[in-house]
């Protein structure tokens, strides 16, 4: 037990690197100590929470590179790419999931969100049992056992958006609770809530800025608010609504966040950690290569550059790709000189060079997204780079894509890679939360509660700052009907749009009972084809919620019989 114990703290102390705008990369874990021999002062409870902090950049916990695949992925917003994507040529279990052929032996439905999770839950008991029990020999052992609290419920909400009820583990276990059976999804939704009530109590407000990226007293609320919506949602209890409306009208009251005044600022390298942001996950760059150490935000993987030459748009040119029905050289080259004029230079030839995108290109628009932007709306352009634009030195356009747009808001300009070709180390931060989306829960919840006066003021609150984003002060016109169907599905399409590419679409439709009416539509008009990889195909209720890993109830085997139980509709 000792020798497991040490490698679990070994683990904790290894992910250290947070913030490339914070002195916290400048602390050094201590490795290779058993957990009783740790924790004696503040120094090591400090050193363990980093680690903490360090294991939400895995996949599963808190990575893109899962919730690309689940969040976007599995609904009607984004895409694994064509036939020249290396996401589709190696991703063969995210091919299954767009189709909803979800097997509980598919390492993308779940096994990492599984494993990762709880590794992060164990981590954070150990913190929390042994930062307790030194607790006189630590400063500030109070604000540390809350940002450990934080971090496991931050963790209990991925596994129980995803799945359901989950076992709730709180301390450190013995061999026999091991076999912990799930609680249902009521009690893990309140175990989720208690545990940002309790990290609310306990966090500061702010952190000097050399702790920039830790959990803060409006994080932790911000996620309870987030807790209830979800919970809500689920249960159909507007008891929950009301405890969101509460939480932030006391919020607002206290000004813990704000709406940034431009939309697009939100993403922008410079304002990393903004007014907006509730919590983000933070990253740096270590300049080693294909993201060994995971210091850079693995959302490099959805779209590697392969710049091309001028020379590579000559008509010889024989290896043209099929975009839409035409060929690379008809739609960049021709069609950039007829209808993108302000891309091409004297000569003829594209400003700076082409940027051919293509690599594993698995987070690509879909046009059905795209589409789904009103007229003059701002955010479209903040959110996708559009075919044929000229943007950040150079002409874009995403060959692994169906519809040749590429994601802008984690988007990384050349100036921050260490890496052009491959862009494997991109120090961007991951948004977890943020206040709009927020703001449209508490309008969700003001519908949901017959307050659709309050509820019209909250969704404008993020429409208006949208339309004040772009150049066109008509467009997006206040919503006015206050008929609480046709209000909820303003709302609905108000999340969509305000949120797309955030990894969040596909847990808002199964959120909101959504999932096989959006997705049954969407193959209908999209995914209708074998090439397109039929998305959406074999949609169904329980796909609400993901099957429990294979492995996971595998190794649930004890005493003659599995102690966790399977999602409804999935195989054990």
């Amino acid at each position: 037990m000792k020798t497991y114990k040490s490698l679990i703290i070994l683990a904790v102390a290894g992910a250290l690197t947070l913030s490339s705008c914070s002195d916290l990369l400048d602390k050094k874990p201590l490795v290779n100590l058993a957990v009783e021999n740790y924790y004696q002062n503040e120094n090591d409870a400090n050193t363990a929470l980093m680690g903490l902090y360090g294991t939400l950049r895995r996949s599963g916990a808190m990575g893109t590179y899962h919730y690309i695949h689940v969040g976007d992925n599995m609904s009607d917003d984004t895409e694994i790419g064509n036939s020249r994507s290396d996401g589709v040529k190696w991703s063969g279990n995210a091919l299954t999931l767009m189709r909803f052929d979800v097997d509980p032996s598919n390492s993308f439905a779940g096994n990492s969100v599984w494993e990762d999770c709880y590794f992060t839950i164990t981590t954070a008991n150990y913190a929390i049992e042994n930062i307790t029990k030194n607790s006189n020999q630590i400063n500030n052992a109070e604000r540390y056992i809350a940002e450990a609290k934080f971090i496991r419920s931050l963790a209990y909400f991925n596994l129980t958006r995803q799945f359901g009820g989950v076992p709730v583990i709180d301390h450190v276990l013995q061999y026999e609770e091991f076999f912990t059976p799930r609680s249902s999804e009521e009690e893990t939704w309140e175990f989720v809530e208690k545990g940002f009530e309790e990290a609310a109590a306990g966090l500061p407000r702010t952190w000097n800025s050399s702790e920039r990226g830790r959990a803060t007293k409006g994080a932790a609320l911000a996620m309870l608010a987030r807790t209830y919506a979800y919970h809500a949602s689920y249960n159909k209890q507007n008891e929950t609504w009301q405890k969101l409306y509460d939480l932030v009208k006391e919020m607002e009251k206290e000004n813990y966040f704000e709406l940034e005044d431009n939309f697009a600022d939100i993403f922008s390298m410079e304002n990393e950690n903004g007014k907006e942001c509730c919590f983000s996950i933070q990253f740096a760059t270590s300049k080693t290569g294909w993201g060994s150490d995971n210091d850079g935000n693995n959302s490099s993987f959805y779209g590697h550059d392969a710049g091309i030459t001028n020379a590579d748009l000559n008509p010889s040119v024989t290896t043209l790709h099929n975009i839409n029905g035409k060929d690379i050289y008809d739609f960049v080259y021709n069609k950039m000189l007829e209808e993108f004029p302000d891309n091409i230079n004297s000569d003829g030839t594209p400003k700076g060079y082409l940027k051919k995108w293509t690599g594993w290109s698995l987070h690509c628009p879909t046009l059905d997204l795209v589409n789904a932007f009103e007229p003059g709306d701002p955010r479209l352009k903040a959110t996708v780079i559009a075919p044929n634009e000229y943007y950040d030195g150079h002409t874009h356009f995403n060959l692994s894509s169906f519809s040749g747009y590429q994601g802008k808001k984690d988007y990384v300009p050349f100036a921050y890679r260490t890496d052009d070709s491959w862009e494997d180390d991109l120090p961007r931060n991951q948004i977890v939360l943020r206040w709009a989306n927020i703001l449209l829960y508490m309008a969700e919840g003001c519908n949901e509660l017959g307050k659709s006066g309050e509820a019209l003021t909250y969704l404008e609150k993020v429409r208006g700052r949208a339309r004040r984003s772009g150049d066109d002060p008509n467009a997006l016109p206040e919503v006015t009907t206050t008929n609480k169907d046709e209000l909820r599905e303003a709302i609905y399409h108000e999340r969509r749009v305000e949120l797309a590419l955030e990894y969040d679409r596909y847990f808002d439709l199964a959120r909101t009972g959504r999932l096989v009416k959006v997705m049954s539509e969407y193959y209908k008009n999209y995914g209708n084809d074998a090439s397109k990889h039929e998305k959406g195909l074999n949609v169904k209720e329980y796909h609400s919620h993901l099957p429990i890993p294979k492995v996971a109830i595998d190794a649930s085997y004890y005493k003659g019989e599995y102690t966790l139980e399977q999602n409804p509709g999935y195989s054990k």
